[in-house]
């Protein structure tokens, strides 16, 4: 099951009102959660290139091709536009989000620098979606975690991308599961 689904899912049998999402590129995530459930949501991108971040040309600039988990290969693109045009995914996502109005609050920012702007207990979910690089997506786990309601979920995918499994297994031990296709998510007690 894709990432969008499960968290539909979750988000039905658990009720939720209000997700977060960190990093949403053009929407696909979140349109679809609009469309499928009643959710608000607080989405979170920098939109932007990242030169300080040494991992950034292979997040968006290449294909990574994983085998075993492990980054084997970085292909270059074949078609001209397929690497990440920031100013275009934001004005895309911008103009999509208009239609649901109050229900979406985009907050723009790389996901560490705008972490004051959402209040302690305030989600229900947060969907760690942004940098996947290590040690940022541990980082980023630990500063969202105060944001999670008490049985909030913190949830990702990629999990089969090395950098995102050894940072989720560092922040939670086995104290986490896998669903559907690489999803992972731990429960806030």
């Amino acid at each position: 099951m894709d990432r969008y689904r499960v968290i539909e899912k979750f988000a039905k049998d658990n009720k939720w009102t209000h997700g977060l999402e960190l990093g949403v590129w053009v929407g696909v995530t979140t349109f679809w959660l609009m469309k499928n459930t009643t959710l608000n949501m607080t989405c979170v991108d920098a939109w932007e290139v990242q030169e300080d971040n040494p991992e950034y040309d292979w997040q968006y600039n290449k294909k990574p091709v994983f085998k075993n988990g492990e980054l084997v290969e970085l292909q270059e693109f074949k078609h001209e536009g397929q690497a990440w045009n920031h100013s275009a995914n934001e004005k895309r996502f911008r103009e999509d989000a208009e239609q649901w109005g109050e229900r979406i609050q985009i907050l723009k920012g790389r996901s560490l620098n705008v972490l004051d702007k959402i209040p302690d207990g305030s989600m229900d979910f947060i969907f760690h979606d942004s940098d996947h690089s290590y040690p940022f997506v541990m980082n980023e786990i630990k500063a969202y975690w105060p944001k999670l309601k008490r049985g909030g979920y913190a949830i990702g995918d990629d999990h089969n991308w090395t950098p995102v499994r050894k940072s989720v297994e560092e922040v939670f031990g086995t104290d986490y599961k896998i669903t559907g296709k690489g999803v992972w998510y731990a429960i806030k007690y």
